[in-house]
């Protein structure tokens, strides 16, 4: 359980880290206003996405290994 739910957030947190700092550059550029703007959008961005990894990885990795 302890697995599934740190490795949840590994995966949350570096998604939404990566993902909402090229989103922020696409969107607005990259100013002076970039760093604080990613910091953001990061900090929504991670409040929605650790919690969504922690309950949706068990299933992925269930689905994935049907697949594989």
């Amino acid at each position: 359980m302890k697995l599934c739910i740190l490795t949840g957030m590994l995966m949350g947190t570096i998604m939404s880290f990566i993902v909402s700092g090229f989103i922020t550059a696409v969107n607005t550029g990259l100013d002076a206003g970039y760093f604080g703007r990613w910091s953001y959008a990061w900090a929504v961005a991670w409040a929605i996405a650790v919690p969504l990894a922690v309950l949706v990885g068990p299933f992925a990795r269930k689905w994935a290994e049907r697949l594989a």
